[in-house]
């Protein structure tokens, strides 16, 4: 696995995370590797919405609760 190293860290935002990371029974470490997992899928995630959107662009939708109380309706 690799190593990194993150300079010039602001001491605020370092105690933060160390409390943060203390609050849920994780090391520091731990805990920045699982923020950069989630930082890494949420950046995915955006790609896959970006392309439905431009899939999905132009089209006419129905608005979803006029669905929904439609079907209630039944």
């Amino acid at each position: 696995m690799a190593e990194l190293v993150i300079t010039d860290v602001d001491d605020a935002t370092l105690e933060k995370l160390s409390k943060q990371a203390e609050a849920f029974g994780r090391s520091l470490q731990e805990e920045l590797k699982i923020i950069l997992s989630r930082a890494a899928q949420f950046a995915e995630v955006r790609k896959s919405a970006a392309e439905m959107r431009a899939r999905l662009g132009g089209r006419h939708h129905t608005d979803s609760v006029e669905l929904l109380r439609e079907d209630r309706s039944r």
